[in-house]
């Protein structure tokens, strides 16, 4: 099926006409309700595309959302000099309106024909510039519209959405951020990536976006099971996940001894299939423990709640020579520590420390600026590039050279 259709099962952010959104997972036979905007039957968003606005009817069907003339306001010789700010100016009162809201929430009135209605009994809207008609006509559908926005869950949408809603879960990251990350790591399709990840998952979620076949990403985290729950709403395909493998922080220097469990000639099946049980887990772990000590690794990408020192001594051993090093924290101080040890340190070029700005920008014709609101900031990147330890051969060699220049 089409990618970019969504499809039964599927998680989806809905944007509703207030810019509040929310993940909901597109089930068949069942209602999706967004509050005061109304509820639709999920059956009608199956098959239909993401990034289009639909309009919810009565009886929760949906209707794709036609575009206002306001919404392509353009240039006119008219200002509002002349416009006083006249509550009487509403022609309605306020007993109308309120008949008007009860009639939209049963579904008898459009949230359109309301707009109508205070657009036409406003003495002073016909005398506003198209600007301020457009930013008018905006408000009344931020309030009464009953439509959505459906949004593909992916890695850019999941960062922006979680930054807004729950900065904590993710530790704080900036869509800015996570892309100076990915583009400092090199990660590439046929990449190996070592990962520490404790935002629940959205830097592995990343990485796993990036990797094609050939590629992996070696997450470690703590307890016996990962906490990566982001990855439940990205949509990846079985194949893309079974690209994630994962090891306990606890597992890191386990020892492997052989399956020798041997079950009675008596055995139950209850007792045949906890043998079994065991012996997948048995081969799992000796597994991923054999893809970790191959090292070699082309990054080692960082978000930890640990000193960051002391997981970059534990893991930098499995990193491959002139292969990059990145660790995001919420704070310099997090990393001054280790951002000093880099330096003084003759296995690693390159050092940096970075923070990034973001400005958002409105972009209309006429109407380009800055928005007023920013965020106070994304966090701060340590990179290095790490040199490999040389090897006996090359050793020698150097302190041979040494030995000559002296004499």
């Amino acid at each position: 099926m089409d990618p970019t259709l969504i499809k039964a099962g599927d998680h989806v952010i809905i944007r509703m006409p207030s810019n509040n959104a929310k993940i909901v997972c597109i089930k068949e036979n069942t209602t999706v309700s967004l509050g005061k905007f109304g509820s639709f039957r999920a059956n009608e968003i199956i098959g239909t595309a993401f990034g289009h606005t639909y309009e919810i009817e009565k009886g929760g069907s949906i209707k794709p959302h036609k575009q206002s003339s306001f919404d392509n306001a353009d240039i006119t010789e008219a200002n509002n000099k002349e416009i006083n700010d006249d509550p009487n100016s509403q022609k309605l009162s306020f007993e109308e309106i309120e008949k008007l809201k009860k009639q939209s929430l049963s579904g008898d009135v459009s949230a359109q024909e309301i707009i109508n209605s205070l657009t036409e009994n406003n003495e002073s809207f016909a005398k506003k510039t198209e600007f301020s008609k457009s930013k008018y006509i905006k408000r009344k559908q931020r309030k009464f519209m009953k439509s959505f926005l459906p949004l593909e869950t992916t890695v850019y949408n999941l960062c922006d959405y979680f930054f807004t809603v729950n900065p904590s879960k993710i530790r704080g990251i900036r869509i800015d951020t996570l892309s100076q990350m990915l583009s400092l790591a090199n990660v590439y399709s046929r990449a190996r990536v070592l990962a520490v990840d404790d935002g629940q998952g959205l830097v592995v979620a990343s990485l796993l976006s990036r990797i094609s076949e050939g590629g992996m990403v070696f997450g470690v985290h703590d307890g016996d099971v990962h906490n990566y729950d982001i990855l439940r709403y990205t949509n990846f395909c079985a194949e893309t996940k079974e690209r994630l493998l994962t090891l306990s922080w606890s597992k890191l220097y386990h020892k492997m001894e052989p399956f020798t469990e041997v079950l009675a000639e008596d055995a139950s099946e209850q007792d045949r299939m906890g043998r079994e049980r065991r012996l997948r887990g048995h081969t799992k772990l000796s597994n991923t423990l054999d893809n970790l000590n191959r090292g070699n690794f082309d990054a080692l990408v960082i978000s930890t709640n640990y000193n960051a020192k002391s997981v970059v001594e534990r893991l930098i051993p499995y990193l491959g020579g002139s292969r990059t090093l990145v660790v995001y924290d919420q704070s310099k101080e997090a990393l001054v520590e280790l951002f000093a040890w880099l330096r003084e340190s003759a296995s690693f070029v390159n050092v940096q420390m970075t923070e990034s700005w973001l400005r958002e920008y409105q972009v209309l014709p006429s109407r380009t600026h800055p928005l007023m609101n920013t965020s106070g900031g994304g966090g701060f990147l340590v990179s290095a590039i790490y040199l490999a330890p040389p090897t006996h051969e090359a050793a020698a060699e150097v302190a041979d050279a040494k030995a000559e220049a002296s004499n």
